[in-house]
């Protein structure tokens, strides 16, 4: 412990102690604990070796008469310009005047220390600072180290720290600190008793939070009672418990500040987290959400880890305002989602995944949905064998299946996958009820050979179908598919004609085949040629190349079918800043195929060209077409410039021009850019120059005060939505995507039941 150092000053021999009591300690402040280091101020009698336990002040170390700049391992260095008293172990001890301990790694100073034998308490008193050599320091009116219990008590504390790190990752700068009382033990466990902390510079406070008691429990949490959050001196939120994870376990980012804002859906809404935290192993968030057009709404997110499986549960329940029941009809509504995976053993995995959205919508009532899956799989050392259950219902409608798939590998070039499903669904309804079951049955062998691969499919699919109407007229219908029975492939790996530096590879289908849908039952054999890709160079600035595929069906039936598809591609570039790619790709097809639902091919011809002016990566202009031979058809011409001036800002720039008659589409811009040094703003939409305005709008705007927390305002055009939300940025569970390019949107576009 950083302050066992201090226990020196009980085997340090002396002269009688002159009377001297030492400051009473007032309510004190929670502190980091101090390390392994303490070392004095060389006084006027030279630093003091001290012994830190009863068997080393028998027995002095080698030299230890004589000043060392390090204190010897388990020895304290004291320094003060008067120490009194005796080395008995119930003997007090006092130092007065430039009092400086020193022990491994960590200063404490002081006008002032005593050690009583009898509470086995050292206290410092008077201008008592702490330095440690991580560069954490603080300062206090008085400090106590029972050196029974290991532990540091500060009072009037002003410190700060920078090790701290949430869930794994160091915060930015430093963590500025202030408390009536701080408590450390010897674990680094810290209790601060009216505590004000803050990671913006200590000059300029743009954020701090308060709490009765903030409880530090190393590697593992943050707990602030009856916290408050400051914007300067604006009370932002009252945020009772707050909980930061510290864990790097808890891979969950917490959201701590509130959100609030405006769309023309809900109105004035607000949304809150409250965080709980237990352990690593289950922690969570409370929501509690105010809409003003919809109503309250509550919920809770709960992550769980047990020894051998862990989840997710989700639950929000919103009970709906009067408007919001004449619109649905539903006093409230409520969504859960549950996901959950378990190890059974080595071998034997399972997860279970449940959905729950209660019989209610935004503007109308909407059925309720359900849906299950539950899985399990068996990990062999040459197989694995899959089971997935999942059922659904949606109103009335119910839909249960069933899957097991089996998967061995008999040698490293041998394997099978067998699979099988079963799936039962119905829709009961007052005019036309609909039950349905269908069995689809698949198997493949596999092989991998040094020139060529092979699969043997057997793929089939039966059931029926049974509609009964208001009447009770029942009508069956069998449930139609393709069926493979079976179907040889054989797939010859890439191989290459010198000569021409030409690829090629070549694949064999042969089957028998039951297409259902168009009631035809025959055999087929289907062969591909692929060419390509072939490169080559032409000149100094182009480049040529090329695929090309031959195809030919043959059918039982005596029909034929066979296809020549081509593409050639043509780039050539002028200078340092033009490059041109001109592209032709054919598919000509002939013949007739019956299996006109499984292999049914079309012929096209087309041609494009994609044309670009650029810069470096200071700019870059783009216009493409594409023209198609068979439909005598021009596509819109798009247009696209994309420009960064700088590292920080970006433009972007797009919108196409109809040939055909209805002219230049609507502009898209995207714009970022910074706005002076604490301000960024982001911009996506459409000008419309017929309307003469922008259209489906969204802004961004990101102002940073004091390099310690952020404000950003969203305002998005086609909801007539107002998002403001807050940053802090010390903290990592606080960095979350913000702006166009960013992870996700500040507010979800969808209403969250």
């Amino acid at each position: 412990m950083l302050l066992q150092a201090v226990s020196a000053l009980a085997d340090v021999s002396a002269s009688p102690a002159p009377g001297y009591s030492p400051t009473p300690a007032p309510a004190v402040f929670p502190l980091q604990g101090s390390g392994t280091t303490d070392y004095p101020y060389n006084g006027r009698n030279g630093p003091q070796p001290v012994a830190t336990s009863a068997a080393q002040a028998m027995t002095p170390p080698p030299g230890a008469a004589s000043p060392s700049p390090t204190p010897a391992p388990g020895f304290a260095d004291v320094t003060a310009d008067e120490v009194y008293g005796n080395s008995r172990p119930s003997g007090d001890m006092t130092a007065l005047g430039h009092v400086i301990i020193r022990y491994q790694k960590y200063d404490i100073l002081a006008d002032a220390a005593r050690y009583s034998g009898t509470t086995k308490i050292i206290r410092a008193t008077g201008h008592v600072q702490f330095v440690s050599s991580t560069g954490d320091t603080a300062t206090a009116s008085a400090l106590d180290y029972d050196t029974a219990k290991d532990q540091v008590s500060m009072f009037d504390v002003n410190g700060q720290t920078a090790s701290i790190a949430v869930q794994g990752q160091q915060i930015r700068g430093a963590l500025y600190y202030k408390a009536r009382k701080a408590v450390v033990d010897s674990d680094g466990h810290t209790i601060l008793y009216n505590g004000w902390v803050t990671t913006c510079d200590p000059a300029h406070v743009a954020f701090h939070i308060t709490g009765r008691e903030i409880e530090i429990r190393p590697d593992d949490r943050v707990i602030a009672h009856s916290s408050r959050l400051y914007l300067g001196s604006f009370l932002a939120a009252a945020l009772g418990i707050l909980v930061l994870p510290l864990s790097q376990k808890a891979g969950h980012r917490s959201t701590i500040l509130p959100r609030i804002g405006y769309n023309s859906y809900y109105g004035f809404y607000e949304k809150n987290y409250i965080n709980f935290y237990r352990s690593p192993s289950f922690y969570g968030t409370y929501h509690v959400d105010l809409y003003q057009k919809v109503g309250l709404g509550l919920g809770a997110d709960i992550f769980f880890q047990g020894r051998r499986g862990g989840g997710e549960l989700s639950m929000y329940l919103v009970q709906n305002s009067s408007r919001q029941r004449a619109l649905t009809g539903a006093r409230n509504a409520f969504n859960a989602t549950l996901s959950y995976q378990h190890m059974f053993g080595q071998h034997l995995f399972g997860s279970v995944n449940a959905n729950f959205v209660s019989n209610s919508g935004l503007f109308v009532a909407l059925p309720s949905t359900a849906s299950t899956n539950v899985s399990l799989t068996h990990v062999g050392g040459r197989s694995t064998t899959n089971y997935a259950f999942t059922a659904t219902r949606s109103g009335s409608a119910i839909a249960v299946n069933g899957l097991i798939s089996h998967t061995i590998a008999f040698t490293p070039t041998l394997s099978e996958n067998v699979s099988a499903s079963l799936q039962d669904t119905s829709n009961p309804s007052s005019t036309l009820s609909v039950y349905s079951r269908a069995l689809s049955f698949m198997s493949d062998t596999h092989y991998t050979g040094r020139t060529f691969d092979a699969d043997l499919v057997d793929q089939t699919n039966h059931g029926v179908q049974i509609a009964t109407d208001a009447t009770g007229n029942t009508t069956q219908t069998p449930v139609i598919g393709l069926n493979k029975v079976p179907e040889l492939t054989l797939r010859t790996r890439q191989f290459q004609v010198q000569r021409f530096r030409l690829p090629l590879s070549f694949t064999l289908i042969d089957g028998l085949y039951d297409d259902e849908y168009d009631k035809v039952y025959t055999t087929r054999v289907e062969g591909d040629l692929q060419l390509g890709s072939a490169f080559y160079r032409i000149g100094q600035n182009g480049s040529f190349n090329a695929t090309a595929t031959l195809r030919e069906d043959a059918y039982g039936t005596g029909d034929l079918q066979g296809a020549l598809i081509q593409q050639y591609n043509l780039q050539e570039f002028f200078g340092r800043h033009f490059d041109d790619t001109l592209s032709y790709a054919s598919q000509s097809v002939r013949g007739f195929t019956p299996l006109l639902s499984f292999d049914r091919l079309t012929s096209s011809e087309g041609v494009s060209d994609i044309f670009d002016v650029y810069n470096g990566s200071v700019y870059r202009f783009t216009a493409s077409a594409n023209y198609d031979f068979q439909h005598r058809f021009l596509s819109p011409i798009n247009y696209q410039l994309n420009i960064l001036p700088n590292p920080y800002a970006s433009v972007s720039l797009g919108e196409s021009y109809d040939p055909h008659g209805s002219g230049y589409s609507p502009l898209a811009v995207s714009l970022a850019t910074p706005l002076g040094r604490n301000d960024y703003f982001e911009f996506a939409g459409f000008y419309d120059f017929k309307q003469h305005g922008v259209q489906g709008g969204t802004y961004f705007l990101q102002h940073t005060v004091g390099d310690c927390y952020q404000v950003r305002i969203a305002y998005r055009q086609p909801l007539r939505e107002v998002d403001l939300s807050f940053n802090l940025l010390a903290f990592p569970s606080e960095t979350a995507g913000f702006g166009i390019n960013a992870q996700g949107p500040i507010l979800p576009t969808s209403f969250e039941y």
